[in-house]
């Protein structure tokens, strides 16, 4: 009980000697107008209102990474054949080859990419919107 009556009483000299030294009053006297005052919106003047109108400049879409990857790549009869595994399948990708499975440029993957063309470090194919997918391949060992 003598802790508590000392702690109350230093809390009432800090007080006493804020007030006297006009110190800061934490809750000064209001009236209800300069609460509704406080409480309006500022505009901002008419000639921001056309800036504020106008329409943002779009960010150009960037095409989502194709769901592929090349996992192999050999020559038959002095033609590439490159591996490519996504959704669940590989496609064989080639161009100029007689392989029965092997797709040409031109062709589908999957119903959504069409197959574009071979590089030497890259194979690009096409999304549904036209965007170009570069597959990296790994550097031959031929």
């Amino acid at each position: 009980m003598r802790r508590l009556k000392h702690w109350l009483g230093g809390l009432a000299l800090a007080c006493a000697a804020l007030a006297q030294a006009g110190g800061v009053d934490l809750f000064p006297v209001q009236s209800l107008a300069s609460l509704r005052e406080e409480a309006r919106p500022e505009l901002p003047p008419p000639d921001a209102a056309s800036a504020l109108a106008a329409p943002l400049p779009l960010a150009p879409l960037e095409a989502a990474p194709a769901p592929f990857s090349a996992v192999g790549e050999w020559r038959q009869d002095g033609q590439r054949v490159v591996v490519l595994e996504g959704l669940g399948r590989s496609f064989l990708l080639c161009v100029g080859c007689r392989m029965p499975r092997a797709l040409q440029p031109g062709a589908k993957l999957a119903g959504q990419y069409t197959f574009k063309a071979l590089e030497a470090e890259r194979a690009l194919l096409l999304d549904a919107d036209g965007r170009e997918h570069s597959i990296a391949l790994h550097p031959s060992a031929n």
